[in-house]
């Protein structure tokens, strides 16, 4: 199992950010397709920007993935079941020195849910202002420079903050 200490070691500057926010791009590592349709329905519907989703089941395909492709931020569930939670935290805050990492909790309670799960989920996604948090984790690793951040949490039953 790897820990993304072998990604550690590529760590963009600041300044090689991309400056435009006007489109963002998010890798989501998400297992459950009903939140990522949700999370990716959110943020196309916001008018703060463009965003596109890429979704990744694995949390190690998508270290990989970060490699080679350019994303601006990492979402995660840490509730992935191929994974133990301490490993995720522990990938995501290696992964947080190459780009800002946010992760999504809350996800979890959302199961057994008496009510429509999609509107649910939308429901939490409203209430946390996703494309706020997610814009803000990037506008911060600009400031800062990645080598510093560390994962930011968004949990969904409450406001992001």
């Amino acid at each position: 199992m790897s820990t993304g200490a072998e990604y550690s070691s590529h760590r963009p500057r600041s300044e090689d950010a991309r400056i435009d926010e006007t489109f963002v791009r998010i890798l989501f590592v998400e297992e459950r397709s009903d939140v990522a349709d949700e999370v990716r329905r959110s943020l196309g519907e916001t008018g703060r920007g463009s965003f596109e989703v890429v979704r990744e089941t694995s949390l190690v395909r998508a270290a990989a993935q970060i490699r080679g492709d350019s994303f601006d931020l990492l979402l995660v569930d840490p509730q992935l079941p191929d994974i133990e939670r301490s490993a995720v935290l522990e990938l995501a805050n290696d992964l947080a020195h190459r780009l800002p990492v946010v992760l999504l909790t809350g996800t979890e309670e959302l199961e057994g849910a008496p009510r429509d799960l999609r509107d649910l989920i939308r429901e939490r996604l409203v209430q946390a202002d996703l494309p706020r948090k997610l814009l803000s984790a990037i506008r911060r690793a600009r400031r800062l420079g990645t080598g510093v951040m560390t994962p930011e949490f968004c949990r969904l039953e409450r406001l992001c903050g």
